[in-house]
């Protein structure tokens, strides 16, 4: 089966749309301001689907058929849902409605354009991680459309991640001829970059001796105006490069302190290091970390990468990926982003963000494949 990259950019946007419609209606319902704050359509391991409805033991499934079948989780942080019970005017327990009327937004956008109608079958809750069908399953991967609404003035998050089951999701998308590539390609790519993280987790390792952990790696398609809610307001320290080679992107390696100053100090166990010198220091772990990245790419494709001098960068996550995200809506009105999240024991998060260009579709394309024959 062929994906088109670009459809898998409009999907996400379409979605990003019906994100906006399921706020609303939350508005309606519940004389509430709500709003969305995070889309992205993702290809990610079966096994790490469960992340993406957060630690709230307040989840429902909502299936759905027809023009595009799968399933809906809802998932609900206890203030969320607390709020949401009081001020919603349903008898009996609301959550299921809610979760009905939310996936309801995102449906009813895609049911749009489509040859027939899209049908919404009962909410259920959810007590366990087994979430994925294998109808949604290809090469121990699944596709996710993620997006998070919340509500002004209330704590807390609802977090929904729709699974479509793989061949209706396929047949689903519009193709435009140009650019396409085999979903195991696709697959193929998705499993280098979390072969990376093992190298970013390992290149953080030797330098700091910190015990490291992958937390997450995937493949995002996502408007790009989204790409900054990828990481919230919190003070990160890092860096940023600029890859040229087969496909030029940016890559940005921060680093979310546990304590304020504990990369510096796990670079320079001294602890007496004047504030250059510290900044020095996180910039050369931000540079090994990317070669833990961008190694496997290059070694896959028997070719170079070449990475410019990184830029130390010490802001709020978002602040960080709006400048990068600016540059590249000039070319794309959605980007594919390939996203890790490592933890160093108890000393700090490391957050590994690229973005290959966006009028690079072909090169992207082209190396996919190649990657697929290299990792059969």
């Amino acid at each position: 089966m062929q994906v088109d990259l670009g459809a898998l950019g409009t999907f996400s946007r379409v979605g990003d749309d019906g994100a906006g419609k399921a706020a609303r209606a939350l508005e309606t319902m519940a004389d509430v301001q709500a709003f969305s704050h995070l889309t992205r359509t993702a290809l990610v391991e079966t096994a790490a689907v469960p992340g993406f409805l957060g630690d709230a033991e307040t989840r429902i499934e909502v299936p759905f058929d027809g023009a595009l079948s799968g399933r809906a989780f809802v998932s609900f942080d206890e203030t969320f849902a607390a709020h949401a019970t009081d001020r919603l005017p349903v008898g009996g327990d609301p959550i299921p409605e809610i979760s009905n009327i939310l996936t309801s937004g995102f449906v009813d956008v895609w049911a749009e354009d489509a040859p027939d109608t899209i049908d919404i079958r009962m909410p259920e809750r959810v007590t366990d991680d087994d979430l994925v069908p294998d109808a949604a399953v290809v090469d121990d991967c699944a596709f996710v459309f993620e997006s998070h609404v919340g509500v002004e003035a209330v704590e807390g998050t609802c977090r929904i991640a729709v699974v479509p089951d793989v061949e209706p999701f396929l047949a689903y998308l519009p193709t435009s001829g140009e650019n396409p590539l085999s979903l195991e390609d696709l697959v193929a790519y998705s499993r280098l970059t979390q072969e990376n993280a093992a190298g970013v987790a390992d290149h953080i390792e030797g330098m700091t001796g910190f015990e490291t952990d992958v937390v997450e790696s995937h493949v995002d398609f996502m408007p790009v105006e989204r790409v900054p809610a990828l990481l919230d307001d919190a003070p990160y320290d890092g860096a940023v490069f600029e890859c040229e080679g087969r496909i030029d992107s940016v890559i940005a390696v921060l680093f979310e302190e546990i304590e304020p100053g504990s990369v510096a100090d796990a670079m320079l166990p001294s602890g007496d290091a004047d504030a250059k010198v510290a900044e020095s220091a996180v910039a050369e772990l931000g540079n090994v970390t990317a070669s833990g990245f961008l190694d496997g790419w290059a070694n896959a494709l028997d070719s170079t990468i070449d990475v410019s001098t990184p830029s130390h960068v010490r802001a709020n996550g978002r602040a960080v990926l709006s400048t990068i995200a600016a540059g590249y809506g000039q070319h794309a009105d959605c980007v594919a982003v390939f996203d890790t999240t490592v933890s160093a024991g108890e000393q700090f998060l490391c957050r590994v963000v690229a973005l290959p260009s966006p009028t690079e579709v072909d090169a992207f394309a082209d190396v996919a494949a190649r990657l697929s024959g290299d990792t059969s």
